[in-house]
């Protein structure tokens, strides 16, 4: 698939998250600031661009995930930053119009989310580091709710963050139902479940490899997760439509040289688990997002120079 605009430009420094607010993509630099730029892909060109590196309220130590604002709010986006756990609520037409902004941010409270998703019904659902399992829920008020979906039934228990680690999800929900889905980081897992973590189906994913690792210590003698030559990278990002889950997948080892998490294979599933198809991009994906008609996938890379760009999606019932 080739790309039919793309927004390339060495100031958007390293993309790892995008979304789509209307006919905007919402995007988030980790390495450089300002943290949060929108973009217009018909142009191509950025409308506007948000954040500085700090610790103070509104600023980002590492900006990872973006939510678009519920049906009433469609102009307003929340940033969710990993290392202080929290959110941060921006509106995008005072991005775009360059005004003083002057934004909300809240504690994300319980275990370390990275991936984060708001389902229809305000409930919060996040991947990361989550206590003795994979999904945690929260309630509408963001406060903590419990872990909705643990480690799989055969795995051996291991001390401290190591499973945790090793099994570090991304989550996304139904845009219309009470569906979740997850999709492994350093394995080839994606299942799908309710919001109370009961199992509806695991994808028949073409490579279902297991995440590997080495048992390792931190520095206070706690149990944490080390790489080993056999771990590699699995689903490196996840999106989702009412009708199909796009992941991108790598299947590369984690020492292997370059972006080794970036990758043009796209793989698409139903919200039942069946196998598509895979998509390739004529450049590697960091990260991607799909428009509710699935008529355009959206995605974002670091080389040859960091880039936004739109694909048109095939007719996938063919």
């Amino acid at each position: 698939m080739t790309a039919d605009a793309v927004f390339a430009d060495d100031s958007l420094g390293w993309i790892v998250e995008i979304a789509l607010a209307g006919d905007r993509v919402v995007a988030l630099d980790a390495m450089l600031e300002p943290s949060v730029h929108v973009v217009d892909l018909e142009t191509p060109g950025r409308l506007g661009s948000y954040g500085r590196q700090g610790d103070g309220p509104g600023e980002f130590k590492d900006p990872e995930q973006v939510v678009i604002g519920a049906a009433e709010s469609p102009d307003e986006v929340w940033i969710l930053d990993g290392i202080h756990q929290r959110l941060t609520r921006l509106s995008l037409p005072e991005i775009e119009a360059g005004a003083e902004v002057n934004p909300e941010t809240v504690p994300l409270n319980g275990p370390i989310a990275g991936a984060l998703v708001r389902a229809a019904d305000g409930t919060w659902f996040a991947g990361g580091w989550i206590t003795e399992g994979r999904i945690g829920r929260y309630h509408a008020d963001r406060s903590y709710d419990r872990t909705i979906l643990g480690f799989p039934p055969d795995v051996a228990e291991a001390p401290g963050t190591t499973l945790p680690q090793a099994y570090e999800s991304w989550v996304v929900a139904d845009p219309e139902g009470e569906r979740l889905a997850a999709a492994t980081l350093l394995g080839g897992l994606l299942e799908i479940f309710d919001h109370d973590g009961v199992p509806i189906a695991r994808a028949a994913v073409p490579d279902p490899f297991r995440p590997a690792w080495a048992q390792g210590q931190s520095r206070n003698g706690r149990g944490v997760m080390a790489i080993s030559p056999e771990t590699r990278y699995g689903f490196t990002d996840l999106a989702a439509t009412r009708r199909y889950l796009y992941g991108v997948f790598s299947g590369r080892r984690v020492d292997e040289d370059g972006p080794v998490w970036a990758s043009p294979e796209v793989q698409v599933y139903t919200w039942d688990g069946a196998y598509v198809k895979t998509l390739r991009l004529d450049r590697a994906a960091e990260a991607i997002a799909i428009d509710a008609s699935d008529t355009w996938l959206y995605a974002s890379g670091l080389e040859p120079t960091p880039w936004i760009g739109r694909f048109r999606l095939p007719d996938l019932t063919q």
